[in-house]
């Protein structure tokens, strides 16, 4: 026998070993998976058509186990292909209810819809599926709009923004609608503003569970203006202060510096500010007052005393 014809030969042999090896191991998977085995199972629950007037409260159970008696290769078909247990709420739901109970027969014959007839089920848990619904109530709520706004040097946004309307109707069941006190825009993200903002904006919805919610959008408004900046210096007057006492204040006038638009600055004079200091407030220990605004002018801003407290020396 020559070299090559042996080679040949030896390759022969190794094919058909390989051929009654790849033989076998079918043989043994079709022995192994086609005879029955009993495992545990999980079905999601779905639950369909609902009724207008309620909604799923949030602790129902969203799984339910169980044990399947099947071949092998069917149960490895269902534990990649997760069955689903469908449950037509309408079907169980009495008018003015707020749960409902169905049944261990009723939850095998809904599941069993997922399988061929030959299949068993067993160990239901829970044996018996409680439903609990949420009345769909109605409530206003407020609504505080998100922002990113950057504005142009020497300009602000004057007062606050305004939101029209400033509050929305929303729908949905009682247990999540009496949590929710707020809604939030969308937010608004603008940068170098340098006019009056004015735009309309979505409300984001706070839940899934929320049914409806009215309006959808509303209207931002943030007046903006040039600002320049002011500065004064005025005496400080004492208030509350007893009769006898005589102070001297360390200083007796004290530097204010301002924002304010440039359409207002005009008519801002240092009689548009009166500055204070009130006595029964004072630190006694270390003898100063902190000076405050007992007037000022409208539209002001980023208003800053120079110094920050005033010393004070008692004479009586």
């Amino acid at each position: 026998m020559t070299k090559n014809t042996f080679k040949r030969y030896s390759k022969s042999k190794v094919k058909l070993f390989l051929l009654f090896l790849l033989l076998a191991c079918i043989f043994w998977v079709l022995t192994k998976f086609g005879r029955e085995f009993t495992t545990s199972m999980e079905a999601t629950i779905n639950y369909s058509k609902l009724p207008e007037t309620a909604a799923l409260a949030e602790d129902n159970l969203s799984k339910i186990s169980y044990n399947l008696t099947a071949n092998g290769f069917e149960i490895l078909f269902y534990k990649f292909k997760k069955p689903t247990l469908d449950i037509v709420v309408e079907d169980y739901y009495a008018k003015g209810k707020n749960s409902f109970t169905i049944s261990k027969n009723d939850l095998i014959r809904n599941l069993s819809s997922s399988f061929n007839k030959y299949m068993e089920i067993k160990n239901l848990s829970p044996e018996r599926l409680n439903v609990k619904l949420d009345p769909i109530v109605l409530k206003k709520v407020a609504i505080e709009a998100k922002t990113d706004i950057l504005f142009k040097d020497g300009y602000k946004a004057i007062d606050e923004y305004v939101l029209q309307p400033d509050f929305v109707t929303i729908s949905g069941p009682k247990g999540i609608v009496e949590k929710i006190d707020t809604v939030y825009t969308e937010t608004v993200s603008l940068k170098n503003v340098d006019q009056s903002i004015s735009e309309s904006v979505n409300i984001v919805v706070p839940s899934d569970e929320i049914v409806a919610l009215t309006p959808k959008e509303v209207n931002f408004k943030w007046p903006v203006a040039e600002f320049s900046q002011g500065q004064f210096t005025l005496p400080v007057e004492v208030v509350n202060l007893p009769p006898g006492i005589d102070l001297k204040l360390v200083p007796e006038r004290i530097t204010i510096s301002f924002d304010i638009s440039v359409d207002n600055f005009a008519t801002v004079t240092s009689n548009s500010f009166k500055v204070i200091c009130d006595y029964s407030n004072r630190n006694k220990d270390d003898n100063f007052m902190l000076p405050k605004l007992a007037k000022e002018p409208e539209g002001a801003v980023n208003i800053i005393f120079e110094p920050k407290k005033v010393d004070y020396f008692i004479f009586k």
